[in-house]
């Protein structure tokens, strides 16, 4: 036996040896995910459905390869450079896969895709508010401004085509008499549609809200020193734009003065003058009649001079 250790050593080697190429021959199966690439994607085109981002693959080789298989390099291209709009289906094919030449690729899943797409489209579209406010009954929203004006929406031509406008995100006032105010608001916009700029500014102008009303006014005038004065006409008609509030002050015709110009030297005998409309804060003239009087002066000797609203001296 102890003649024979040396055949021994070797029949174990041979026996390790032949296990080896045995077990290294052996071909196994396996899964593998493969992310999937989009190459020669053509200009002014946009995928809207079906593209997957991972695809399942089977495959075989030796099992120690198998085993380390390098996965940092590993991609499908999937070329789109004869995209239509419209379906287009595309199939998954083993050959463009790319692993070891001891690797076989059996199967991939999905086998292929059913891609939706369409044109890029880009359009000019102006921007409308949408206020959500409640104010008091007396007050309004007076004016407003979105800047910018226009947004420039891009994305699939079916979703973009049919848009005429588009409209803000809603916009909260909860002050029930706010004066003026900027919000910064986003935009409301279909499906698969980007804007430019995506964000817009409203500019809003509240106030209270406002109502004409008629009103005669007596002509108040300095009688000059030594004259006997008569106005005519001695009230004119006012036309007053005033705040709703202000309207139902039933003092609102004595807070309102008409004075005639000044008469300072003028002879005796009849003067057409303008005069003067003193108003109230808030209130606005926005029509008079007669634009102009007539004052008739004459010489006096008794009676004292002074302020005379009354149409005589």
């Amino acid at each position: 036996m102890r003649s024979n250790w040396q055949y021994l050593v070797l029949a174990f080697a041979l026996a390790v040896f032949s296990w080896y190429l045995v077990s290294g021959r052996e071909k196994v199966d396996t899964w593998i995910q493969v992310p999937v690439e989009m190459v020669n994607m053509p200009e002014g085109y946009v995928v809207r459905q079906g593209m997957v981002n991972r695809i399942d693959v089977r495959v075989r080789g030796p099992r120690p390869m198998v085993r380390t298989i390098d996965m940092r390099n590993a991609f499908y291209p999937l070329d789109l450079a004869g995209l239509q709009v419209g379906l287009n289906q595309l199939d998954f094919e083993n050959r463009n896969l790319s692993l070891s030449r001891a690797i076989e690729v059996v199967e991939i899943v999905p086998s292929r895709v059913d891609l939706l797409v369409d044109q890029i489209l880009t359009k000019r579209v102006p921007v409308q508010k949408q206020l959500h406010v409640e104010l008091h009954e007396d007050f309004e929203l007076r004016a407003y401004a979105v800047n910018p004006a226009e947004v420039v929406l891009r994305g699939p031509r079916v979703m973009v085509e049919p848009v005429d406008e588009v409209q803000t995100q809603p916009v909260v006032v909860e002050d029930e008499r706010p004066v003026r105010m900027e919000r910064s608001a986003g935009l409301v916009l279909p499906p698969e549609v980007e804007s430019s700029p995506s964000r817009v500014t409203l500019q809003l102008d509240f106030g209270e809200k406002q109502t004409e009303i008629d009103l005669e006014a007596k002509v108040t005038a300095l009688r000059p020193t030594g004259m006997k004065m008569r106005l005519e006409p001695p009230t004119v008609q006012l036309t007053l734009q005033v705040p709703v509030s202000v309207a139902r002050n039933a003092e609102l015709a004595e807070q309102v003065r008409v004075v005639a110009a000044h008469l300072g030297e003028l002879p005796s005998g009849q003067h057409e003058v303008g005069y003067r409309v003193e108003l109230p804060a808030g209130v606005t003239l926005i029509g008079i009649e007669p634009e102009r009087i007539q004052v008739t002066l004459e010489m006096e000797t008794d009676e004292p001079v002074g302020e005379s609203p009354d149409n005589s001296g």
